[in-house]
Order: structure tokens, then C-alpha cells, then sequence
């Protein structure tokens, strides 16, 4: 299980990493411009992102034009090998992610709605494929059954391409998606810190202690 945290919030993220639970940090221009994050700032922030302890960060490229966009994910490869470049999954997007991965420079299609679209990321080589669940629910359709199928027909077709689910919304989120062979989660730092918030966890952790103390610990 790998789990990833969709931030750019070197604030919230440094304590997050340090537990060694999170795999990984996935931004895109929204993450960015919230964190108030310019361009010349992606180096540094993956610098600081891989020194706190995640072994991948996911940077999307732009681009109005399929050379644009090509030349903007190179140069994001470039800052570090353990970045992932994201591509929406457009027609340019999935022409640059086939040649980045002739290449070997690993790829990541976001902004997935339907099996198929999963699919052409298994067509051209794309590392993952980022469905986003909960945009899927809010759009009418059952987010975890179109997720479970994608997973499905990556399976079938024993593609390399694996599901980086997306647009979480809850903890009950995770365990869902998991139980449908999903391995690859990110959600929002507020969800993350949720995870270690359980009462009756913190409750025992107290009771123990203050045993502890009881007996001269």
C-alpha cells in the first residue's frame, strides 16, 4: 500500500512525512497556486519534500500546445528522478505521456473519469492513472464502482499501469478503495491527520501512560 499526500504545504506536510506512513506528495497547479507557489519554486519544494522523507513527488505539467506541454514535463523531469510527471488525460496530454515513456520518464494521467480513459494510460505507457472519486460522485455517477472497474480491466489486461486514486473526501474512502485492490491513495493533509486521530487509540495510548508512570516508569 502506498499512500500519498495531495499538498504543496510544506508546513503541514513536513510532520506528515516524518511518520514514514505517507509514500509520496502529489500537487497540481490548484495545490500550487493555493500554497501560493510560483514556477521557480517547484526545485526547491522538491528538494524539500524528498528531504522530509517522501520517495516521490507528482508535478503536472502545462501547456496549451502538445510541444509546450512536452517541453514543460521534460524540464519537470529533470528537477529530480523521483519525480512523477502528471498529464491530464487529453489527447495531447496521452501523445506526450507515449513519448516520455519511450523515453523512461514515468507519467501519471489525472483528471480520469471512465474505465476507458484509464485505459489509453495503459496504452501509452503511463506509470498510473489518477481517477478522481470524488468529482465522479459529485458528477451523479458511483465513483467506487467506476474505480473498481478500471482496476478491473487494468487487471484483465495485465497492464503495468496502476490507479492513483484521487479527490478523497473521507477516511472510509481509503478502506473502500482498498478493498477493491486499489494500492495507490492521495488525499488531502486534513484527511491524513484524521488517520492518527482515532479516540479509542488515543485513549489506550493515555491509559497506557499513565500505567506507566503508576509504576515508575
Amino acid at each position: 500500500m502506498r499512500l500519498f499526500l495531495d499538498s504543496a504545504n510544506l508546513t503541514r506536510l513536513d510532520p506528515l512525512l516524518h511518520t514514514g506512513v505517507f509514500y509520496g506528495v502529489t500537487t497540481n497547479p490548484l495545490i500550487l497556486k493555493e500554497s501560493g507557489l510560483m514556477v521557480a519554486d517547484l526545485p526547491a519544494f522538491t528538494k524539500a519534500a524528498l528531504q522530509a522523507g517522501a520517495r516521490e513527488v507528482y508535478l503536472q505539467a502545462w501547456g496549451p500546445q502538445t510541444e509546450d506541454l512536452y517541453r514543460c514535463a521534460e524540464s519537470l523531469a529533470r528537477i529530480d528522478g523521483r519525480v512523477v510527471v502528471k498529464l491530464p488525460a487529453t489527447q495531447e496530454g496521452l501523445s506526450v505521456a507515449s513519448r516520455l515513456a519511450a523515453e523512461g520518464v514515468r507519467t501519471c494521467i489525472t483528471a480520469v473519469y471512465t474505465p476507458f480513459q484509464a485505459l489509453l494510460a495503459a496504452a501509452v505507457g503511463a506509470t498510473f492513472v489518477a481517477p478522481y472519486l470524488g468529482r465522479i460522485n459529485d458528477a451523479g455517477r458511483d465513483g467506487y464502482a467506476i474505480i473498481a472497474k478500471m482496476a478491473e480491466a487494468l487487471r484483465r489486461t495485465a497492464s503495468t499501469t496502476e490507479i492513483l486514486a484521487a479527490s478523497i473526501r473521507s477516511t472510509a474512502d481509503l478502506v473502500t478503495l482498498a478493498q477493491e485492490g486499489v494500492r495507490c491513495i492521495t488525499f488531502s493533509t486534513q484527511i491524513a491527520e484524521r488517520l492518527f486521530q482515532e479516540p479509542m487509540t488515543l485513549e489506550a495510548a493515555q491509559a497506557f501512560e499513565q500505567s506507566m508512570q503508576e509504576v515508575g516508569a
